[in-house]
């Protein structure tokens, strides 16, 4: 459920189907923006870490290196009640870089304020960010995120299932443009729109990759301050 355009070294995205009814904002979780453009595609949610500055996304949101992505958490309305935040580094697993393995399709990013504004890591202000947790057939997850001409974010509520090996959830009213949505289960995010397919060919079935080692290695190295990764190209395979 992406977009199929490529802007420079940031992210990919395309045309949006018919905006769904809007769901309330929350602050842990906003669009991504490409340069200094209004224009948004994917989203992003902050997960609690040791520094306090991590988002996760779909990896397939990102192409190149970190160079002019911004995060607003919070987003409505065209308001950004927090801030906005650059990305300064981007993890990726191994498998992801090498083959574009889809159940690796994640993305740990690293952000700070733009320069002049308060220097404090992301949590101080928006608060906790989700614990990481995974998928088990039968959670019950609200999905918010972001489509590609949404102002407000959208969302649905339904319960997982594993379809030959793919976590999955039948969930209306998530857009073209919204990967990387998280799939939130209490205070832990479980999922991401993305993984087989990109999160899915069909609006009303969403995929996630697999939460497993793999997102926690990445997330160690983005706690330690690691080399970025550069991140690969994918192509639609709808």
């Amino acid at each position: 459920m992406f977009l199929a355009v490529v802007v420079g070294a940031s992210l990919v995205g395309g045309s949006a189907s018919t905006p769904q009814p809007s769901v309330l904002a929350d602050r842990r979780v906003g669009p991504l923006f490409i340069g200094t453009s209004d224009e948004h595609d994917c989203t992003a949610t902050v997960i609690h870490s040791r520094t306090g500055d991590l988002l996760l996304t779909a990896a397939h949101c990102v192409t190149g290196a970190a160079d002019d992505i911004r995060f607003a958490p919070g987003y409505h309305d065209r308001i950004k009640p927090y801030g906005i935040w650059r990305v300064t580094a981007v993890y990726l697993a191994s498998s992801w870089v090498r083959g574009l393995n889809v159940d690796d399709d994640f993305a740990v990013m690293r952000v700070a304020p733009d320069p002049g504004s308060p220097q404090h890591p992301l949590e101080t202000v928006t608060g906790r960010g989700f614990t990481v947790g995974s998928t088990t057939p039968g959670s019950r997850v609200r999905v918010v995120g972001y489509g590609g001409v949404a102002d407000d974010p959208v969302g649905c509520r339904g319960r997982t299932r594993t379809v030959r090996g793919v976590p999955t959830i039948s969930c209306r009213g998530l857009v073209d443009g919204t990967s990387g949505s998280p799939w939130i289960a209490g205070r832990s995010a479980i999922g991401i729109v993305g993984g087989y397919h990109q999160g899915g060919c069909i609006t009303d079935v969403s995929h996630s990759p697999v939460f497993g080692s793999d997102l926690h290695e990445v997330i160690a190295r983005a706690e330690a301050h690691g080399p970025s990764d550069v991140a690969p190209e994918p192509q639609s395979d709808c």
